[in-house]
């Protein structure tokens, strides 16, 4: 096995799997990065296209929203977690 996973560097070795790429390469990848691989059809034929296809999903819009704009999961969790939303009775005593 090489140094670490090839798309985030991960090296600790309980956590990588060595992994056959669709043009017959072998890669070092840790679990999260195979499984995202495995989940994308197994498709890329080079490192380069592994790291694009386990690349940030999310837009960069959604992290410039302003400060307390949420979407609604986002938003029950954290109404769900906010200390002054909770009351006394509800915590063990």
């Amino acid at each position: 096995m090489s140094a670490g996973c090839c798309v985030c560097g991960l090296s600790d070795a309980r956590a990588l799997v060595v992994v056959p790429l669709k043009g017959g390469l072998r890669v070092t990848l840790c679990g999260t990065h195979d499984l995202v691989h495995r989940r994308a059809g197994g498709r890329a034929r080079s490192v380069a296209e592994l790291k694009v296809a386990c690349g940030e999903r999310r837009s960069e819009n959604r992290r410039a929203r302003p400060k307390g704009e949420h979407d609604e999961l986002a938003q029950r969790l954290s109404d769900a977690f906010t200390r002054e939303r909770r009351n006394s009775e509800r915590r063990a005593g």
